[in-house]
């Protein structure tokens, strides 16, 4: 591609990037700066003429600082672009288009085909990332995470020991190594207290992120997963915190508080008492409208039936913690091959998530789910606190759990206690189990969970318009590099 002398040309996985101004930049600078001095004087002279001196003085530095201010905004409306070229770019059906990128202000500014750039198409261009033919995708987004890096998301302890927002963020600028640049935490059932705490603890740490520019995985609202759980299928959470949701919406108040503003997702068992209505009220279309998941639960066919007409979207980690599949009685996995019955109710197949870390879910299991609904598939790593911290003994909540390898049990038990799995990992294990495309894979991971979460107009996508939030990846789907709001925050200096 042919490139101006004032233009820097950058490896796609090199962090330390210099950015050069164009002639034009400097060119429109100068002119600034000459209106604003043409200006300055012109106003000087005419308020001489007609001002005392102590007011000619003030009326001075009133129009230095005006033209200061204007000569800012000038520079703040200049269209600073950072070009990604030489790019294989996912788009929303799964394939790659051999393109490039244009990013400004955090935000895709376009989208060019190979062959359709020109000259033109420069002007603004600061910066220039080769991404040498390999894969951009969105970045990935993790809407059920319990913890990692030794912090616990369900922490209930008071004071030094107790969870803190440093330690979310903390967690938000590690997961950036694994590709994810967007993640729901996660609690597992907890007392009323509990809850109430760490809500408001994590809308804390969001707007610290944001106030401060930190350059971490986004902070997405909280999947609250429980305690509204069939005690027969608690799983790994503790069963003196597993009620039902008796009083519908009211029960879940008392549980969460009053403000769900920072509640994206609630899992619960459908057939509780109660929980119908609670579905209704929770995804009635309104500023605080919670996605609702089924999970943990001893749900039939049928019960998934009617919390799907209830408004449910989701199956929480399809095949754990529910009736297995049987062919007389499907239990909610039969959901995935409904489309004619649910269509014929006016209704759509939920989504569903999956933890493929090759031990929660077979990988015939894994395949056979996403050959029933492709488009439904979302993945999800459920890790917990101990993800990225090898072998031995940690907490899950107040649970104690054990690690080996990739496997997370109870503490002298058999019970899986989640995973300690990261994101990337999931998707090339998915990727190698179901045989499909690389860009099918992707799309489980970034496009399926944003329309989940109703955010796919600005992440879990590339598009214009959409935060520029991208991860560039090689063809073994290894993270090479991932950037968040335009800004690259993590390379992978051992691959690059």
């Amino acid at each position: 591609m042919k490139r101006s002398a004032g233009e820097a040309l950058v490896d796609g996985g090199d962090i330390d990037v210099e950015s050069h101004n164009r002639t034009t930049d400097l060119d429109n600078d100068v002119m600034n700066k000459n209106k604003a001095a043409s200006l300055l004087h012109r106003t000087v002279t005419s308020l001489t003429a007609s001002t005392t001196d102590d007011d000619t003085d003030d009326c001075i530095v009133q129009s230095k600082q005006k033209c200061i201010e204007d000569e800012s905004i000038a520079k703040t409306n200049t269209k600073q672009i950072t070009r990604l070229i030489n790019a294989r770019i996912l788009q929303q059906d799964g394939t790659l288009l051999s393109g490039s990128l244009d990013v400004s202000n955090g935000l895709i500014s376009a989208i060019h085909k190979d062959g359709s750039l020109n000259d033109e198409d420069i002007s603004s261009v600061i910066e220039v990332v080769d991404c040498k033919g390999r894969i951009l995708s969105p970045g990935y987004i993790d809407i059920q995470l319990n913890g990692a890096y030794g912090i616990d998301f369900s922490n209930d302890c008071i004071g030094e020991e107790g969870l803190k927002a440093d330690d979310v963020l903390h967690v938000a600028n590690r997961l950036v190594e694994t590709g994810v640049t967007s993640f729901c935490p996660t609690m597992v059932s907890s007392s009323s207290e509990t809850y109430r705490h760490i809500i408001s603890l994590m809308d804390t740490a969001r707007k610290q992120q944001q106030e401060e520019q930190q350059v971490g995985a986004n902070i997405l609202g909280m999947h609250l997963e429980g305690p509204f759980f069939a005690k027969t299928k608690a799983g790994a959470h503790d069963k003196q915190h597993i009620v039902s949701p008796v009083n519908d919406m009211s029960s879940v108040e008392e549980v969460y508080g009053i403000d769900q503003e920072n509640i994206d997702i609630v899992t619960l068992a459908p057939e509780l008492p109660g929980a119908y209505k609670a579905i209704q009220s929770m995804t009635a279309a309104n500023p605080q409208s919670i996605v609702v998941s089924c999970g943990h639960t001893e749900a039939t066919y049928d019960d998934g039936i009617k919390a799907v007409s209830c408004g449910a979207t989701l199956l929480t980690h399809l095949f754990n913690a529910m009736i297995p599949f049987h062919h007389r009685k499907p239990g909610l996995v039969g959901l995935l091959s409904s489309e004619v019955k649910l269509g014929n109710m006016n209704l759509k197949r939920p989504f569903y998530s999956l933890i493929v870390d090759g031990i929660h879910v077979h990988e015939s299991a894994v395949c056979m789910a996403y050959k029933s609904h492709p488009d439904g598939c979302v993945l999800v790593t459920d890790a917990m606190a101990a993800m990225g911290l090898g072998d031995g003994d940690h907490s899950l909540g107040n649970m104690k759990v054990s690690i080996k390898g990739d496997r997370a049990t109870l503490t002298d038990s058999d019970v899986l206690a989640g995973s300690v799995v990261s994101m990337d990992m999931c998707v090339k294990r998915f990727h190698k189990f179901t045989g499909c495309s690389i860009g099918e894979a992707l799309l489980c991971a970034t496009l399926h969970p944003a329309q989940v979460l109703k955010k796919q107009s600005s992440i879990g996508i590339l598009a214009v318009g959409a935060k520029a939030d991208m991860i560039l990846l090689n063809d073994e789907l290894d993270v090479l590099s991932t950037w968040v709001d335009g800004k690259q925050v993590f390379q992978n200096k051992i691959l690059n």
